[in-house]
Order: structure tokens, then C-alpha cells, then sequence
């Protein structure tokens, strides 16, 4: 993807059309909207077998402004351990519970059967706050629950004045990962959906490309960021992910916003393979055996 040198991505908003095969290439075809101040591309994403577009999105890019440029610099900041001083206490990120694979009630189980395992999730370290103590005493449709969520990346990354669209692609794939349980889980139907998948998700980008850095430069070490999310709530099959995303000295440096289908099931129904608790259970279980076999 050609874009002007020291352009940062400002804005992505993606749809997720159908299902993509884990097991088959993704083919990413790129064509160019705009050029300028604001560079635009657009992206659509299909699979050998299948010439159906399974994914397309749109990349906003955006220069840095000029310093004589005169410009409006308000935005919020928030004291983490302050406002969520009840959960938070006096761990620090990594000392959170590591975040599982599938963050809904039938998963915990599974895991507390198998040892604590979890599946491992490759590029970046992510921890989950356990919110019972904020979120019970709430009101009971779930609506002013939160969810938080730490990440920080694994290994190297290149310094921001080489690639910082790269930090930002760490920030992007922190703000889906097991989002649409948070809808499930806050609205109390963690066990009883039959599907649930993103159908758009959209991050805006506030920071400077510097304020995005994965990597503290005076330390050399990983920067942890904390994600807080809610959901808006459900309706007709479909419900929201709503996330604000916080730097590890509470800027805010990025705002999310998913559309997800939520269906739920009926009695008796077992949901989709790959979609439904008891598919995902036979499927892990699956997974387990095989693993003890080598």
C-alpha cells in the first residue's frame, strides 16, 4: 500500500462479509481513493476458493499539522487506578488475569477443567480486569458495566519515524479481540447465544503518531494500554461494542465502535460450528486430545 512517507492512519472502518478459512490465504486488493492531506484507500479481502469479498474497509491516512498551524488540542484524559480504584487496587497490567481465549462463562469453565489453559493469542500480551466489584452493584441490565482490558505487544517493533502505521495495526488488533462477549456477558446471555460475529467495526485515532508507540524509548520496554469497553445494547439480532482507549498516562488515544450479531438460541438449539458453546467445547476438547497425543 503506497502512502506519502510520515502519513499516519487516522480512521479504519472495515466490514466483515463472510467467514474467512483459517486453513487458506487472504488476498488483499488495494485501490487508491485519494492522495493529499488526508490520503484514502480502499481495501477488499477475498480467498483462493472463493471470489467473494469477505472483508473490505476503508483506511483513512492523515499527515501530522504543521506547528504554526493553529489548532484545537482538548482531549480527555482519566485516571485509571482513580476511576476504577475498587478492581484495580495495586496490580499492575501484567499481574491481571491473562485474558482467555474465548472470554464467556462456558470458556472459564472449560479452562478451570483443563488446567487453566487458554488458548495463546500471538503479537500481543493481553490482560483482563475482573470488574465484579465495580460492575455488581450497577444497575441490572448491564448497560453501565465496564470492561477493561490491557495490552501490551510482544517482541520488537521498529521505531515510530520508520513504520508507526504498524503500532497503530497493534492498537487495531487489541480493540477486537473478544469484544462481542462483552455485549454478551454485560447483558447476561454469555452461555445462550447461537451466533455472534462482528458485522462492522470502526476505530478513530486521536494520537500522534508518537503517543501511539508501543515501546517506552527511554526504557526500551513494552508500553501498556488499557482498553475500556461497554456495550450501547441489543436489539433485532444485533447489539454494540463501544470501547474508549487509553495510553499508560490515561490519554485518550483512540475511540471504537463494532457492530456485532448477537443471536440467541432457542431451547435446544445448538448454534453453528465455530460460533456456538457446544461446537467450540467438542472443538477444544478436540484440539486437547490431539495435543496429548504428540
Amino acid at each position: 500500500m503506497s502512502i506519502p512517507r510520515l502519513t499516519v492512519s487516522q480512521n479504519v472502518t472495515g466490514w466483515f462479509l463472510l467467514p474467512g478459512k483459517a486453513d487458506e490465504r487472504f488476498i488483499y486488493n488495494v485501490r487508491i481513493i485519494r492522495d493529499g492531506g488526508y490520503s484514502t484507500r480502499g481495501v477488499d479481502v477475498v480467498q483462493e476458493s472463493d471470489p467473494g469479498v469477505c472483508f473490505t474497509c476503508i483506511c483513512s491516512f492523515k499527515k501530522p499539522e504543521k506547528e504554526s498551524t493553529p489548532s484545537i488540542d482538548i482531549r480527555q484524559r482519566l485516571d485509571l487506578r482513580k476511576e476504577f480504584s475498587a478492581v484495580l487496587m495495586n496490580k499492575q497490567p501484567h499481574e491481571q488475569e491473562e485474558m482467555p481465549g474465548v472470554d464467556a462463562p462456558w470458556y472459564w469453565e472449560f479452562s478451570k477443567r483443563n488446567g487453566g489453559y487458554t488458548d495463546p493469542f500471538p503479537g500481543l500480551h493481553l490482560h483482563k480486569v475482573d470488574m465484579d466489584l465495580y460492575n455488581n452493584p450497577k444497575a441490572s441490565d448491564g448497560l453501565d458495566h465496564r470492561n477493561l482490558k490491557y495490552y501490551s505487544v510482544r517482541g520488537d517493533m521498529p521505531a515510530v519515524g520508520e513504520d508507526a502505521n504498524i503500532h497503530l495495526c497493534a492498537h487495531l488488533y487489541a480493540s477486537d479481540r473478544n469484544s462481542l462477549f462483552v455485549i454478551s456477558n454485560h447483558l447476561g446471555v454469555g452461555n445462550d447465544y447461537s451466533q455472534m460475529g462482528s458485522l462492522s467495526h470502526t476505530v478513530i485515532f486521536h494520537g500522534t503518531a508518537e503517543e501511539l508507540d508501543m515501546i517506552d524509548r527511554k526504557t526500551g520496554g513494552a508500553r501498556w494500554f488499557c482498553q475500556e469497553a461497554w456495550t450501547g445494547g441489543a436489539r433485532q439480532g444485533r447489539g454494540t461494542h463501544q470501547s474508549r482507549m487509553w495510553a499508560d498516562d490515561g490519554l485518550h488515544i483512540a475511540t471504537s465502535l463494532q457492530d456485532g450479531m448477537v443471536r440467541l438460541r432457542t431451547e435446544g438449539q445448538e448454534g453453528k460450528p465455530g460460533f456456538s458453546p457446544e461446537a467450540m467445547i467438542r472443538q477444544l476438547e478436540s484440539r486437547t486430545r490431539v495435543k496429548e497425543k504428540l
